[in-house]
């Protein structure tokens, strides 16, 4: 049986481990890898997910928990008032990001169910028996708390929702919501299964470029945003469709 502290020191080390890479590098068997981690998170010294383990060391910090320590005021003011299109009995999507995280703490007694690929989201409510919440599976992204890849994509072919709550790394009325994540096809796939969508984003944002566009102007129903949006964006964004919604 390994050591206990053993495993705990490695898990820290690496930040995000699987449990094949465990195996590997600390030569032990699948069952005793899971156990180890199954006893380490019992103690609250490591974060399960399913097939590894991440650090919950306190001087390792992820890109999406040092995000949501910038303009906090303004994303949890951008983030209930997105809360109140939430209609009880409905299905929303909540992608991960850090405006978007702030909704979990305005809809805790609302009845409906939420699809995310956010372990934010699904730390912050899986103990609400009011809320049905189906997670998007598929490759961990420890910086972002977040799943994504091919499993996400497939799941979604089978899913819908009624909204879709979605941040972005920068916004214009030309290009769109872009992000820096090549990877956008989640964000097709969430559009196509949702009957509106809905951006969050500060306008601190505003004109900020990203590598990859996840939604056009015309694809966005709701933006949301802070009373520093200048007019003549809010007006360009209109002018293409969006009700701008300013908090």
């Amino acid at each position: 049986m390994i050591n206990r502290n053993i495993v705990l020191q490695y898990i820290n080390d690496k930040q995000h481990v699987t449990v094949a890479q465990m195996c590997n590098d600390l030569s032990i068997s699948a069952s005793t890898a899971r156990r180890s981690i199954a006893q380490l998170e019992s103690l609250g010294k490591i974060h399960r997910f399913h097939g590894g383990a991440y650090s919950l060391r306190e001087d390792i910090e992820t890109l999406v928990a040092k995000r949501q320590k910038l303009n906090t005021n303004n994303k949890a003011k951008i983030a209930k008032q997105a809360a109140t299109l939430i209609k009880n009995n409905s299905t929303v999507i909540l992608l991960s990001g850090s405006t978007v995280g702030f909704i979990c703490q305005y809809i805790k007694k609302k009845k409906i169910t939420i699809i995310t690929n956010s372990l934010i989201v699904l730390n912050e409510l899986k103990a609400l028996p009011n809320i049905r919440l189906i997670a998007l599976g598929g490759l961990y992204n420890h910086e972002e708390s977040e799943f994504g890849g091919v499993l996400s994509h497939s799941s979604l072919s089978y899913l819908r929702a009624d909204l879709l709550f979605m941040g972005c790394s920068g916004f214009d009325e030309n290009h769109g919501f872009t992000n820096r994540n090549h990877s956008i096809a989640l964000y097709r796939f969430c559009i196509q299964a949702s009957k509106e969508v809905c951006v969050l984003v500060d306008s601190s944002k505003y004109n900020q470029g990203g590598v990859s566009i996840a939604a056009k102007p015309n694809q966005v129903k709701y933006l949301i945003s802070d009373s520093k949006l200048g007019d003549e964006a809010v007006k360009a964004f209109q002018d293409q469709g969006s009700e701008v919604i300013l908090t």
